[in-house]
């Protein structure tokens, strides 16, 4: 593995690595993005960061992300979702930099450099998907500013009557917060990797069953896991 970018900024410290042709972002030693363009389904924690959009039962054409850090979601919709447009807010400058030159960010997708949530209250669009991605810099388990509870109304404001919100939890504490907001949706679902702590949240609005879900994987051979060189790991329960 060689380090190939490193940056102390303030108390905080990036470096960007790379292992064979995968791109990694750590910040204060824990491991934030991570991106291989040979093969976008890499059996990690970020793949499962894509498939709620698989819930809506047409192709999301607006998403929004809250917190781009590498950008390795924002890859994962676009092959995905090639016809998508995506905006992404990112409160630190340095991850806007990085995501664009060492992680290939496409000139296509709209990035506003600022905090996630002033974003929300003023953002003036519609979007089908949502995908909640902020954590704060911290030197452990990565810790949130906000509880979900605290910005459903924010969401609320932009999503449309036919749309998929997401969140990446750590622990416990997060995901309980997440259950405070879930009635207000058809239905919920929480997918994990079996290799991390992280539990994405889906909460979808007149989506697709669980069944139709997975009929909509199967679709591409990467995310197919009935074929052996399927690479996502993913276990999925209602929340």
């Amino acid at each position: 593995m060689a380090v190939i970018y490193s940056k102390q900024q303030g108390q905080d410290h990036y470096e960007v690595r790379t292992a064979g042709a995968s791109v990694r972002l750590y910040s204060n030693g824990v491991l934030h993005s991570q991106y291989n363009p040979s093969h976008p389904i890499s059996g990690a924690i970020w793949d499962l960061l894509v498939l709620p959009g698989f819930f809506l039962k047409r192709p999301p054409r607006n998403i929004l992300v809250l917190g781009l850090g590498g950008g390795t979601v924002v890859h994962l919709m676009r092959y995905f979702f090639p016809d998508c447009n995506i905006t992404c807010v990112e409160r630190e400058a340095l991850h806007i930099k990085i995501a664009k030159r060492f992680f290939k960010l496409s000139k296509d997708v709209t990035v506003i450099h600022g905090d996630a949530y002033e974003a929300l209250a003023n953002i003036e669009e519609k979007f089908d998907w949502v995908l909640d991605d902020v954590f704060q810099h911290t030197t452990g388990e990565p810790e949130r500013e906000v509880t979900f509870d605290d910005v459903l109304s924010l969401y609320n404001r932009v999503l449309t009557p036919n749309a998929v919100l997401s969140m990446n939890t750590i622990g416990a504490q997060q995901l309980k917060s997440v259950k405070s907001v879930k009635s207000n949706f058809d239905h919920s679902y929480v997918l994990r990797h079996p290799l991390y702590d992280n539990a994405i949240v889906s909460l979808c609005k007149n989506g697709r069953s669980k069944a139709e879900f997975f009929e909509a994987l199967s679709c591409h051979n990467a995310l197919d896991s009935r074929r052996k060189t399927c690479r996502l790991q993913v276990n999925m329960r209602a929340l």
